[in-house]
C-alpha cells in the first residue's frame, strides 16, 4: 500500500506540470499565428438624401372606370291568348328554358268554332251579293218602265193640247176634254210611282251594302281570330315560363308563355358621381347637340363605348357593349349612386380577353352567351378634357402626398387622385402643384422634411469612389496574419523539427 500511495503522489506532478505545458503551448501557438489584419476606411457619408425619382407623365389614355354589374333581359315579353279555347297542340319547344326563333309555332288552340264562324259570315257575304243583283235587276226593270212611262207621258200631253185647241175651236165636248186630261194624269202618276219605286229600291241596296260591309268587317275579325288560334314566338328568345299544358283550358286574356329577348341583352350597374361627372365632361368634349337642345341634353346619358368582362375556366371573356342610359330617373336611395343600363347587341359574341392561369390541361370552352343573373365587370373608358398627370404607385405617400426634387431639396405636394390601381395612380394636374415632369421620389423616406437636401441616386452613383485595392506586405504586420509566403516557410521549418524530435 505505501508503495503504490509514493507512486500516486510522484505521478500528480508530472500530469500537472503537462497541463501546463499543453496551455502554455497553445496560448504560444494563438500569439504566433496571430489575428487577422482587416484594411479599413470610413463610410462614404453624403452630405444629404440619396433618393431614387421618376418622371411625372402625361396621362392622355382617359380614366379606366370598372364596376361590377349583373346581365339581365334587354326584352321580356308575356304571351296572352288573344282567343280562348281548348289547346289543341303543345309545341315541344314551348317549355321552361327552350330556344325559339321568331315565327315558331307554339301552341294551337282548337280552330274548329272559328273556322265555322268564317265560314258563316262568308255565306252570309254571298247572299247580300245575291241579293244586291237582285236588286239591280229591279233598278233596270224600273228604269225601262220608267222611260216608258215618260214617252207616254209626253203623248198624252201632246194629246191634251190638241184637244184643247179642239175644244176652243167649239169643235169638241167638253167630255173629250176631261178625257184628255185624265188620261195625262194618269200617265204622269204611273212616272211619279215608278221613280218612287226606284228609290226605295236604292235605299234598300244601301242597306244591303252596309250589310255586306259589316259581314265583310265581321269575317275579317272571324279570320284574325282563326289565326289567333295558333301562338307563334313574336322573337328569337328563350321561353322562361309556361303556364298550359295540352288538352287544357285557355281563357282570353290569361298569360300563357313569357318569352325572354336572347338576341339583345342589358348590363345594370351603378356609378359615382364623379365618374358620372368624367361621362359628363366627355360628352360635352364631343361638341353634340345644340343650344336650342338644352332640355333634351339635360337628361340626355353621355353614351359611351364599355367592355363587360367575365371570368370562367381561368380565361377572361369579354363582349363590346355601350352604356347608353340610365336605368331610371335618379339617384339610388341606399347606395347614393346612379344606376346605369350597358346595351350589348351580340351576346353570343364573345371573345378571350386574357388569361387569369395558366390551364394547359383544361381546354378553353367560350360560354356560348351572356346569361341573365351573371356578375360581370364593366369597364368604361372616359376621356374629358382636362389635364391628368401618371405616376407610379410607390411614389404615392399617406394622405394623398408625394414629394418632389427640386433645385436639390425635397418639396412636399399634395395631389388630387382620379383614380389607381395596382402599378400607376392617376392625378388632376394643378397649377401650383404637380406638374408633368416633376421629379417624384419613388424611393423610401425614413423622416422627410421641406428642404431637405437631395441627391438623385443616378448622380450619387456617378460621384462614389471606387473602392482601392488590398496589397499585402511580405510579412506579417503586428498582431496581424502572416502571408501565404512567410506561412509555407514556418510550414517548412516545422518538418525537420517534429523528425528532429521522433
Amino acid at each position: 500500500m505505501n508503495d503504490s500511495s509514493t507512486e500516486n503522489g510522484a505521478t500528480s506532478p508530472i500530469r500537472f506540470v503537462l497541463s501546463l505545458a499543453i496551455l502554455g503551448a497553445g496560448i504560444a501557438a494563438f500569439f504566433w499565428m496571430g489575428t487577422p489584419h482587416v484594411e479599413t476606411r470610413e463610410p462614404d457619408r453624403p452630405d444629404a438624401a440619396v433618393v431614387e425619382t421618376s418622371l411625372a407623365a402625361k396621362h392622355t389614355e382617359g380614366i379606366d372606370i370598372v364596376v361590377d354589374g349583373s346581365v339581365v333581359p334587354f326584352k321580356q315579353i308575356q304571351i296572352a291568348a288573344q282567343v280562348s279555347g281548348r289547346v289543341q297542340t303543345k309545341s315541344p319547344q314551348c317549355r321552361t328554358g327552350k330556344a325559339v326563333r321568331e315565327g315558331d309555332l307554339l301552341i294551337r288552340i282548337d280552330p274548329k268554332d272559328y273556322e265555322l264562324e268564317a265560314k258563316r259570315l262568308k255565306e252570309e257575304l254571298t247572299q247580300a251579293d245575291a241579293m244586291l243583283n237582285e236588286l239591280q235587276t229591279e233598278v233596270d226593270t224600273i228604269d225601262n218602265q220608267i222611260a216608258s212611262a215618260k214617252k207616254q207621258l209626253e203623248l198624252d200631253e201632246r194629246q191634251l193640247k190638241r184637244t184643247t185647241e179642239i175644244f176652243d175651236r167649239r169643235a169638241a165636248s167638253e167630255t173629250e176634254l176631261d178625257t184628255s186630261r185624265r188620261t195625262a194624269l194618269g200617265s204622269r202618276s204611273n212616272l211619279q210611282t215608278l221613280q218612287d219605286q226606284k228609290s226605295q229600291i236604292n235605299q234598300r241596296r244601301i242597306r244591303l251594302e252596309s250589310a255586306k260591309a259589316l259581314g265583310a268587317t265581321n269575317l275579317e275579325k272571324a279570320n284574325l281570330a282563326l289565326s289567333r288560334t295558333e301562338i307563334r314566338s313574336p322573337i328569337d328568345g328563350v321561353v322562361v315560363s309556361e303556364s298550359v299544358e295540352q288538352d287544357g283550358y285557355i281563357q282570353t286574356g290569361n298569360t300563357v308563355i313569357v318569352l325572354q329577348d336572347s338576341s339583345r341583352l342589358d348590363v345594370t350597374c351603378q356609378l359615382h358621381m364623379q365618374q358620372m361627372h368624367w361621362l359628363w365632361q366627355s360628352k360635352s368634349d364631343d361638341g353634340s347637340g345644340s343650344e336650342d337642345d338644352t332640355q333634351s341634353l339635360a337628361t340626355a346619358f353621355p353614351a359611351t363605348s364599355a367592355n363587360v368582362t367575365y371570368e370562367m375556366g381561368g380565361k377572361v371573356y369579354a363582349w363590346d357593349g355601350l352604356i347608353d342610359r340610365y336605368d331610371g330617373a335618379g339617384i339610388d336611395d341606399q347606395t347614393r349612386m346612379v344606376p346605369c343600363r350597358v346595351h350589348i347587341d351580340s351576346p353570343t359574341s364573345a371573345r378571350v380577353q386574357s388569361d387569369v392561369a395558366s390551364r394547359t390541361d383544361v381546354a378553353a370552352v367560350r360560354p356560348p352567351t351572356l346569361m341573365t343573373g351573371m356578375f360581370v365587370k364593366v369597364h368604361v373608358r372616359a376621356k374629358p378634357p382636362i389635364p391628368l398627370v401618371r405616376l407610379p404607385q410607390r411614389a404615392l405617400q399617406p394622405g394623398n402626398v408625394v414629394w418632389t426634387v427640386v433645385d436639390g431639396s425635397l418639396v412636399r405636394k399634395e395631389i388630387d387622385v382620379a383614380t389607381s390601381d395596382a402599378e400607376y395612380v392617376v392625378a388632376y394636374e394643378q397649377p401650383g402643384g404637380l406638374q408633368v415632369g416633376d421629379q417624384i421620389v419613388v424611393s423610401p423616406l425614413a423622416s422627410p422634411n421641406e428642404g431637405m437636401k437631395a441627391t438623385l441616386l443616378a448622380d450619387f452613383e456617378k460621384q462614389k469612389p471606387k473602392p482601392a485595392k488590398n496589397r499585402r506586405a511580405g510579412g506579417p504586420a503586428k498582431g496581424g496574419r502572416p502571408d501565404a509566403d512567410s506561412s509555407k516557410e514556418r510550414e517548412g521549418r516545422a518538418v525537420p523539427k517534429e523528425d528532429t524530435a521522433s
